[in-house]
């Protein structure tokens, strides 16, 4: 058997590639994961303070008799329980190195006495590993279901930017809103929604720009974008980057995390310093401008996606470590 400890009761990337390795998993698995959660295969907790949930997690191990235990996310009272409940094998993947932290002096000795357990830990992309360069590492990039953006080219009035993400502030809508005032003839649409909308619609107003909320048919709307444009303050392998990519659109984004190496700069897209709203609308020109630019980095980007990120890859790798 192997088990699943996740501490969020959110749906989003992470709790994607879990449900991605539950569904090519040919093993007995078990998800523990906040009461209130989607995931499948759950068997819930209800949140409370770090002691309390570490006894919680230690005595279902002990109940369960794991042969491994993946934390999805890290999680350092997962890794703790793990290793107190005696797991033979305990897997993190480390989704975002460069997340800033900024914990009490209690949060981050929890996090110096969870990297202690020695965990194996994936990283899903080389550049996050070189980051933070942890022993008993692996590189397992995440995967997508590339069938599912081989749509046909959507036709559309004038030019369209789009972006796909939360609106939170990691994924800096602010500097993409302000670049539109240097963006002639052209409309942003933002696909997500967030904690942010109401102050985002505010400084969109008078632009161009057109909040969607949360969708579900990503793959149709990239295939309506002229430009995909996604200035993140950080990082990890960032999905919707890929996504957009498999789908065929000419990205801009900014070099940080596993991006670094999704978005070869003037090869597989357009790099941007973060926060320059300026360099940001500029190259969202240089794209919407030059045909031939765009059309040289989206096609590189695509192989790229599909020679790199395919769902069945990313699961196959996560089982033969499992196993190995």
């Amino acid at each position: 058997m192997i088990v699943y400890l996740h501490q969020s009761d959110a749906h989003g990337a992470v709790e994607r590639y879990l449900e991605q390795l539950l569904a090519g998993l040919d093993e007995e698995a078990v998800v523990i994961a906040p009461r209130g959660s989607a995931l499948p295969l759950l068997r819930p907790f209800d949140k409370r303070a770090a002691p309390a949930t570490l006894v919680h997690l230690v005595r279902e191990l002990r109940t369960l008799q794991p042969r491994l235990v993946h934390v999805v996310d890290v999680w350092p009272v997962a890794l703790l329980a793990a290793r107190i409940a005696r797991v033979p094998r305990v897997v993190v993947t480390h989704h975002t190195p460069e997340l800033p932290r900024r914990e009490n002096l209690f949060g981050r000795a929890l996090w110096h006495a969870g990297w202690l357990t020695r965990p194996e830990v994936i990283y899903t992309s080389e550049t996050d590993r070189a980051i933070d360069g942890r022993p008993c590492s692996v590189v397992i990039p995440l995967g997508i279901d590339l069938d599912r953006f081989a749509v046909p080219k959507r036709a559309h009035e004038g030019r369209v930017i789009g972006n796909v993400a939360r609106l939170v502030e990691q994924k800096d809508h602010r500097t993409l809103i302000e670049a539109m005032r240097s963006v002639p003839e052209a409309r942003l649409v933002i696909a997500g929604d967030g904690p942010l909308r109401g102050e985002l619609e505010r400084a969109a107003k008078g632009l161009p720009v057109e909040f969607l909320g949360e969708r579900d048919d990503v793959p149709e709307l990239l295939a309506g974008f002229d430009v995909f444009a996604f200035p993140s303050r950080f990082e990890g392998l960032c999905l919707a980057v890929i996504e957009a990519q498999a789908a065929g659109v000419p990205v801009v984004a900014t070099p940080v995390g596993g991006i670094r190496e999704t978005v070869v700069d003037g090869e597989t897209g357009l790099l941007v310093p973060v926060g320059d709203s300026a360099a940001l609308a500029e190259a969202i020109c240089s794209l919407l401008d030059d045909d031939e630019l765009g059309v040289r980095v989206a096609s590189g980007a695509r192989h790229q996606a599909f020679v790199r990120f395919s769902l069945a890859s990313m699961v196959q790798q996560t089982i033969r470590m499992y196993d190995g």
